[in-house]
């Protein structure tokens, strides 16, 4: 049994209790935080109940699945993703059909238009970076070993190793495609996420932009560790670091931007 594994499911389990304990009063802490329910309280309090009790029930499920069926790490990393994005899917159609239904009932021409904005400048400053990592992956080829570690505990030690192409190729470039595909979905879904700061939209392509950055230095730290350049303990920190820095952004954007 994988200590991580029931330790996630706990937490899922304490966060889905914690959202259904809220989901009656908008709070910029816990809940599910998309355009509508920032827009409607009712929208608000339906997506939350569903969010609450289904993170409930997939806690409970991961942690069956880890105790009896023990699967191995990228099997379970599988179902968690999967299981994460059918909340969000149907947490947001919840919310959008239910502020919809509301707004059906408020006068034509009350509402302020969406900002359109253009992506591609920042679509453009996302992918730059994942084109200079393919270029040093391609330089440092011939040095990796035919297997390399693609994940750290929190000591720095890995934990989990791939063969060359996937660990130094496929799961880089899908996990760098991310952050591009996120910001297409949000500019033709405009209330998919929505950040209640001035500047809207801006700041959340802006905030993608630093995080694209970020895997990609991420996954360049790893090369350089696969070619013994560098300890494990330098992408952990690192991590660490700009986890702490994105927080402290955060923060003070709620502190002194929020509309």
């Amino acid at each position: 049994m994988n200590e991580v594994e029931v330790i996630l499911s706990i937490v899922m389990i304490f966060v889905g209790a914690l959202t259904y304990a809220l989901r009656n009063t908008p709070n910029p802490y816990i809940g599910v935080r998309m355009g509508y329910t920032y827009l409607s309280k009712e929208a608000w309090k339906k997506a939350n109940t569903f969010a609450g009790i289904y993170c409930i029930l997939m806690g409970f499920g991961l942690l069956t699945i880890s105790i009896i069926f023990q699967p191995s790490k990228l099997i379970f990393l599988a179902i968690l993703l999967t299981s994460v994005a059918i909340l969000a899917i149907q947490s947001y159609r919840i919310a959008k059909e239910t502020y919809e239904r509301e707004d059906l009932k408020i006068p034509a021409n009350t509402t302020r238009p969406l900002e359109m904005i253009d992506i591609k400048p920042y679509l453009l400053v996302q992918l730059i970076p994942v084109a200079f990592y393919l270029i040093l992956a391609l330089a440092l080829w011939d040095k990796l070993p035919d297997t390399v570690a693609i994940h750290f505990d929190a000591s720095g030690r890995p934990d989990n190793y791939a063969d060359k192409i996937t660990g130094a190729l496929i799961i880089p470039l899908v996990t760098m495609a991310i952050i591009p595909i996120l910001t297409v979905l949000s500019s033709r879904e405009p209330m998919l996420i929505r950040f209640p700061f001035y500047g809207g939209q801006k700041v959340l392509f802006k905030l993608l932009v630093g995080v694209q950055f970020f895997i990609v230095a991420v996954m360049m730290l790893v090369l350089f560790y696969n070619i013994g350049l560098i300890f494990g303990e330098v992408i952990v920190w690192f991590a660490m670091g700009f986890i702490v820095l994105l927080l402290i952004l955060i923060a003070w954007l709620w502190r002194y931007k929020l509309r």
